[in-house]
C-alpha cells in the first residue's frame, strides 16, 4: 500500500514515513458527512497513537474554502493531503472500488490494510478498530 500525494510542504509518499499505524481519510469540503466527522479525525490525531492524514479529494483552493470547522479540524498533527484529479486509482487501492465518501482506511504500521469504512465515521468506531488493529498487531508480533 503506497502513495505520494501533495502535501502542505511538498510531496509526502505513504511508505517514507516511519512505521506507525495509520488512519487514512478520503473527504470533500462539500460532503456533510465528511465535514461531520473532522472532530473526531482532529481527536484521533491529538491522541497520538496512530497517525492521521486527511486526503481531500478537491482541488486544494476547495479546501481554502472548507467550512472554519474543518480549517481547524485539518491542523496539525492532522497530515492534510490532496489525491490526483482522478482519484478513482487511489481509493481502489485502499478498498473503495465505488468512489464513496467519506472513506476511512486504517492500516497496520506494516501498512496492510486493518479495518475501512465508507460512509461516515464516528469516535466508537474509531476507537474500537484502533483497539481491534492494535490488539491484532500485539498477537502478530
Amino acid at each position: 500500500m503506497d502513495f505520494e500525494l501533495a502535501g502542505e510542504h511538498g510531496f509526502v509518499r505513504l511508505s517514507g514515513l516511519p512505521a506507525q499505524a495509520t488512519l487514512i481519510n478520503f473527504w470533500r469540503s462539500d460532503c456533510p458527512p465528511c465535514v461531520r466527522e473532522m472532530p473526531v479525525l482532529a481527536g484521533l490525531a491529538h491522541a497520538g497513537s496512530v497517525r492521521v492524514m486527511a486526503v481531500a479529494v478537491q482541488r486544494p483552493s476547495d479546501t481554502l474554502t472548507a467550512p472554519e470547522s474543518v480549517a481547524r479540524a485539518l491542523r496539525s498533527p492532522v497530515q492534510l493531503l490532496h489525491a490526483p484529479a482522478e482519484p478513482r486509482g487511489i481509493l481502489a487501492r485502499f478498498g473503495n472500488v465505488n468512489g464513496v465518501l467519506p472513506y476511512t482506511t486504517l492500516l497496520h504500521a506494516d501498512r496492510s490494510i486493518c479495518a475501512k469504512h465508507a460512509g461516515e465515521i464516528d469516535a466508537a468506531w474509531v476507537e474500537a478498530m484502533v483497539n481491534r488493529c492494535h490488539n491484532a498487531e500485539s498477537g502478530r508480533r
